[in-house]
């Protein structure tokens, strides 16, 4: 992925107990780079999920394909 020099603004809203504890844990220049980390590992995470679905549903199908080549091969 091209990381571009001008980085789109995503405007959020959270609440200002959140805000005040995000500015007081994190520091006041660092909350974009920490809320950007955070997202990027929940991104992680259901793509990891998608892919764990992805890998069932192909062992599903294959566990299908198996049984119907084992009923036509009873059959002859």
């Amino acid at each position: 992925m091209e990381k571009s020099k001008v980085k789109p603004i995503l405007g959020v809203s959270i609440s200002p107990l959140l805000y005040k504890r995000l500015k007081t844990e994190i520091g006041d220049r660092k909350v974009s780079a920490f809320v950007e980390k955070a997202i990027v590992a929940e991104l992680g995470k259901k793509d990891k999920e998608k892919e764990h679905l992805k890998q069932q549903l192909v062992k599903g199908y294959q566990s299908i394909a198996r049984s119907q080549k084992r009923q036509a091969e009873d059959e002859i």
